[in-house]
């Protein structure tokens, strides 16, 4: 295993033992017909495309956004992979393992972030934000991502990150996700 997937493996352990215990009452929440459940949503494959704005709002990059997910049974986790591949031809994978916790909550790891990311329902949306590096900033000059989803039609959701340093906004990146047939 490489850095981070043992991280990932043990956030992944911690979180079956904290949903067992908490996962009844977290399923309790009555939720509206589109509630954003990244639990559910990233099973499977979704396909889509986005782009990143500057913070003049001038668009710098596009990108086509594909993740493909699966419930580990051992875990209780959700496992999944989300590769965004721009027109300048970066290509970046994130590797996320997450469950639901009480009360909304999600806990998730992501192989550069680390582990111990919450996330938590807001309404019907669902919102998560971390700190990830990016080149060689890393640690406390690592950008924030806030990140919100919000689901328009049961196969498809928007996502909107807005990405900051020190609170003074570097971009945003927004996306659509839809799930694509088994």
């Amino acid at each position: 295993m490489g850095p981070g997937a043992t991280e990932m493996a043990d956030t992944a352990e911690r979180l079956q033992l904290e949903t067992s215990a908490a996962g009844v009452a977290a399923r309790r929440r009555p939720l509206g017909p589109l509630t954003f459940q990244p639990e559910t949503f990233f099973l499977g494959r979704t396909e889509g495309a986005g782009l990143v704005r500057d913070p003049f709002g001038r668009i710098v990059r596009r990108c086509r956004v594909v993740t493909d997910g699966s419930f580990s049974p051992a875990q209780g986790a959700i496992r999944f992979d989300e590769v965004f591949s721009y027109d300048d031809g970066e290509v970046d994978t994130w590797r996320w393992v997450m469950t639901s916790g009480r009360d909304g909550r999600y806990l998730a790891a992501e192989a550069k972030a680390g582990a111990g990311i919450t996330g938590e329902q807001r309404g019907d949306d669902y919102v998560i934000g971390f700190r990830r590096p990016i080149g060689r900033a890393r640690g406390a000059l690592a950008p924030r991502f806030l990140t919100r989803f919000t689901l328009l039609a049961p196969d498809i959701a928007l996502k909107q990150a807005q990405v900051s340093l020190f609170g003074v906004p570097l971009g945003v990146l927004t996306a659509l996700h839809r799930r694509t047939p088994a």
